[in-house]
């Protein structure tokens, strides 16, 4: 593994991990691009699916000249501190609408630094499982993948409302990577969540991770957005790895971002909460005969299966799928009616399996700008007459339009490979092998 350690402006030293140059998390070999930052920003698979869908294809010329535009900056909202809520909730709206006005904006660097910083704070407060109370006849709203498809992501606001004491909102994870407005989406997040710290939630995904980061745009978009500088990066990285992994409403319904651990059928809601994730998420490697680093592996990564039993994941590496009867024995032990997670890609936005036990949730409609399929929103109303138990209500959404400046999905997935070496040399930092 390549390591090196490096410590951005005020804060204690943090290792940095990435894969082998050329190398994906499969050990596949993939290809190493060395061009310049400006003629390799163009766009891979999804493209060349839109045209099956009947959109024209940008010109290499056009996506390039979007591309350098978002180098500019602009008129952007203060960000006033947690100190007040009111001002906070100001800024989360106008940050929505900064965003939404140009491919351009960019919040200066000081503030975004500080926002993470203070997110990273607050998170380190919360456990690894949440707990949420939806009182009697009030309603919480879940969302599943939304991965950096800001004009969708703004979409689901708009249909169900800004976020609000009565209005309240669990995002379930990958928020970044794959959509070129990865930022964007993570600043508006974190600026909900600090206005609104008991009433706007966020869970870890399997792509809040420094390795898919490198492979699946972040790392590139970060580093273009913000001058190749690491501790940009950097601290990101640090708040990710402090994201609860699961949470838990009204002591019914279980929800994590992929599925239920291999160990489930004796797996409590305690264990789970017990776990030190940041502890975990920082180790080097993680192993299969560590039962904390199963959870934490499969809370992210696992996939349900019609079936029964534990099988390996078409996923491949250590992720595993889960039958209906480890749904069935983990909601038993836990006295839980139902689980909701995200993960994958669904036609309607939705799916039940493992006979209306488990609902996969999907928030980004057109996946990668060539998908077909809908995004959805659970909405979980907390029935005044059945004492606190939870029904879904299933709404689901289109493609929202995209302004004439539009960067479209995998457009910074190629500029690691170039930004990285770059961001590590302007930092001092030097990477050696470790065996």
């Amino acid at each position: 593994m390549t390591f090196a350690t490096f410590t951005s402006p005020a804060t204690s030293p943090v290792i940095l991990r990435a894969p082998a140059v050329g190398k994906a998390t499969t050990g596949k070999a993939v290809h190493v691009w060395s061009e310049p930052l400006l003629s390799t920003l163009a766009l891979t698979t999804a493209l060349g699916a839109a045209t099956k869908t009947g959109r024209s294809q940008p010109s290499r010329a056009r996506r390039l000249a979007r591309v350098q535009r978002l180098s500019t900056s602009s008129e952007a909202p203060a960000y006033p501190g947690v100190e007040d809520p009111e001002k906070m909730m100001t800024f989360a709206r106008e940050l929505c609408e900064f965003y939404r006005s140009s491919s351009k904006a960019r919040l200066p660097v000081d503030d975004v630094i500080r926002i993470l910083e203070d997110s990273q704070r607050l998170f380190q407060q919360e456990e690894t499982l949440v707990k949420i109370e939806v009182p009697s006849g009030e309603y919480v709203n879940v969302v599943g993948d939304v991965h950096g498809q800001l004009f969708d992501f703004l979409s689901i606001f708009e249909a169900n409302g800004w976020p609000s004491e009565k209005n309240p909102f669990l995002f379930n994870g990958d928020f970044v990577d794959r959509g070129s407005y990865s930022v964007e989406i993570m600043l508006i997040l974190l600026a909900f969540k600090l206005a609104l710290p008991k009433h706007f939630f966020l869970s870890r995904g399997n792509h809040e991770e420094e390795t898919m980061n490198h492979y699946y745009g972040f790392t590139g978009e970060v580093l273009a957005k913000y001058d190749v500088e690491l501790f940009v990066w950097v601290a990101f990285q640090r708040m990710f790895m402090c994201l609860p992994l699961a949470h838990v409403v009204n002591k019914d319904v279980f929800v994590t971002h992929g599925g239920l651990p291999r160990i489930s059928t004796e797996l409590s809601l305690e264990t789970i909460n017990a776990l030190d994730r940041v502890k975990v998420s920082a180790q080097e490697e993680r192993t299969e005969s560590r039962d904390e680093d199963i959870i934490y592996n499969d809370l992210m990564w696992a996939d349900p299966f019609e079936g029964k039993g534990i099988m390996v994941s078409q996923r491949g590496g250590s992720a595993r799928m889960f039958g209906s009867d480890i749904t069935e024995k983990f909601l038993q032990k836990n006295n839980l009616s139902f689980m909701i997670r995200s993960h994958e890609v669904k036609d309607e936005g939705f799916e039940w399996m493992h006979n209306k036990k488990c609902l996969t949730v999907f928030s980004a409609p057109q996946y990668c700008d060539s998908g077909d399929n809908l995004g959805a929103v659970v909405r979980l109303h907390a029935d005044e007459a059945d004492a606190g138990r939870l029904r879904p209500e299933i709404r689901t959404f289109g493609s929202a339009e995209k302004p004439e400046d539009y960067v479209y999905a995998m457009s910074y997935v190629r500029a690691t490979q170039t930004l990285w070496p770059q961001a590590l040399q302007k930092a001092g930092v030097s990477f050696g092998q470790a065996s």
